[in-house]
């Protein structure tokens, strides 16, 4: 399978061609999925931003960046006119661009809303919890001592 050749630009400005198996943009909370098993980092969901993070890059140059999020996002393919680009949206196939064709990615106007189902919910040591840290450990193995 051929690798995408992908060009993009933020905001009108040229940022990078990209080389490799994607691109994935999202936003801080889905910063703790796919993004952050591709290399990309780990966003409070405090924070106002977008983040673009390249999958298996063919080039060490090729780095994840965090972007402010009134930022407009376009991505077009560069590859020859016989292979297709897969357009997927939280992890369904959307449609195939082809180049010549370019997506455009902004925020939302609207939010989402989201329940937490623990009073003593903290994003830290969900981290802590999830990733295994070793805050996480320490804790247990503490409480169970005692």
């Amino acid at each position: 399978m051929p690798t995408s050749i992908l060009e993009m630009e933020v905001d009108g400005e040229v940022i990078d061609q990209y080389q490799g198996d994607g691109l994935i943009v999202g936003t801080p909370t889905g910063s703790t999925c796919y993004n952050a098993s591709a290399g990309g980092p780990i966003v409070h969901p405090g924070m106002d931003a977008i983040t673009v993070s390249p999958i298996c890059p063919l080039s060490f140059s090729s780095r994840p960046v965090v972007i402010p999020s009134g930022s407009v996002v376009s991505i077009w393919p560069l590859a020859d006119l016989e292979h297709d680009t897969k357009l997927w949206t939280d992890g369904v196939l959307a449609t195939s661009i082809w180049p010549g064709q370019r997506v455009d990615v902004r925020k939302a106007d609207c939010q989402a809303k989201f329940i937490i189902l623990r009073e003593d919910y903290s994003f830290y040591q969900t981290l802590r919890e999830k990733l295994q840290w070793a805050g996480a450990r320490v804790r247990h193995i503490n409480n169970h001592r005692n």
